[in-house]
């Protein structure tokens, strides 16, 4: 009898009622091509590239941010913020709730205790910056912030803000409008590895080894996989 699981097999009787001939039963052609090879190699690369997706998408939903990962590129927010830290950035449901107060500090001067948010906004000359609330006040009925990096060596004075869509004297302070979140972790070192995973020489290797597995997953073997899936019927004598 050949070697073919009996579940799966139908017999030949002969005349005198031996078996002659063990012929393997039909597999449905859904279950001849999910148990490929290269098949499976595809479910899995669909489920991962999902589960990633959903999980960015749901980080992005639950911090309110389209941009909820960022890196520290500048020693301005030292020693809180180290350069090469990765932020997590969550945005405001009602920019009023900015909680803004001085810097109180340990005896050694290396640790903040207590403090406003640590915000995210956008500076005219800059781009993006970090730095903390520090205070804030209202003026004609609209409400200001102030803003200063914590390395009181580097920033020994707050932040001077300007109007972002028009040259002219700078704003009395930071507008609430100009916040894009604040920060709510942090990850030491992973920063460099999202800035070097951004630029574009990286992106690019990225892509390319990528489709260099694919064309050898799928191309050169895809015909012998398939070859070699295929059952071979034997003949037993009785």
């Amino acid at each position: 009898m050949c070697n073919v699981n009996k579940l799966f097999e139908k017999s030949i009787i002969g005349m005198d009622g031996l078996p002659v001939a063990t012929i393997p039963a039909k597999k449905s052609k859904l279950r001849e091509v999910l148990n490929k090879e290269y098949v499976k190699t595809v479910i899995l690369i669909v489920i991962l590239v999902g589960g990633v997706a959903g999980f960015w998408l749901g980080i992005r939903v639950v911090l309110r941010m389209d941009e909820p990962l960022m890196s520290v590129v500048s020693e301005s927010m030292e020693p809180t913020l180290m350069v090469g830290d990765l932020i997590v950035v969550q945005g405001y449901a009602d920019p009023s709730t900015i909680y803004a107060a001085p810097p109180i500090w340990d005896e050694t001067h290396t640790h903040v205790l207590s403090g406003g948010d640590i915000l995210v906004f956008w500076h005219r000359d800059i781009g993006r910056l970090v730095h903390r609330a520090v205070g804030n006040f209202t003026l004609y009925g609209k409400r200001y912030l102030i803003t200063q990096g914590d390395n009181w060596r580097t920033n020994s004075s707050p932040d001077t803000h300007y109007n972002l869509t028009s040259p002219g004297r700078p704003l009395p302070g930071l507008p609430e409008e100009y916040v894009i979140g604040k920060v709510v972790a942090n990850v030491p070192y992973l920063g460099d590895v999202l800035l070097f995973l951004q630029t574009p020489l990286i992106r690019m290797i990225i892509i390319v080894v990528i489709v260099a597995l694919l064309i050898v997953e799928f191309v050169p073997f895809s015909k012998k996989k398939d070859e070699e899936q295929v059952p071979k019927q034997e003949q037993v004598k009785a």
